[in-house]
């Protein structure tokens, strides 16, 4: 399986960091394990954290004017979710939940920005790559 570090690299966010920087990221990292049908957040919960899936399967799912859920996206290994209240400090938009046993590596945004604040480099490389994907 491969490393915090290996799968931090392979996201946009952290693609240009450094092996030491992206070192300083993985050793924030904190492992979340959830079992099937385990609700991660739901629609309104304050953000704290964004998430990388090691593994496993997840929904992410909002509810319709009616109460209906409507499922948006189902991620899986090495896809990421929760980086954009990072940004702007907005509650979360939508529920996520286990579809299977799955494992995911969570990241706090004090961390996050702690790493980010002890460097003007990584900062600018960090913010850079966020207006590159918000750009496309």
């Amino acid at each position: 399986m491969d490393s915090n570090e290996d799968i931090l690299k392979k996201i946009y966010l952290f693609a240009k960091f450094s092996p030491k920087e992206i070192s300083a990221i993985a050793s924030k990292v904190k492992h979340v394990v959830l079992n099937q049908r385990d609700v991660l957040f739901s629609v309104g919960n304050e953000a704290t954290s964004f998430y990388v899936v090691r593994y496993g399967t997840l929904n992410i799912v909002t509810n319709t004017k009616d109460g209906d859920d409507v499922n948006l996206t189902s991620l899986g290994a090495g896809d990421h979710f929760g980086e954009l209240p990072f940004l702007d400090g907005e509650k979360r938009s939508a529920a996520v939940e286990a579809v299977e046993k799955s494992e995911l590596l969570e990241i706090p945004y004090s961390d996050l920005q702690s790493v980010l604040s002890s460097s003007l480099e990584i900062e600018m490389k960090f913010y850079k790559a966020i207006s590159s994907y918000l750009v496309k």
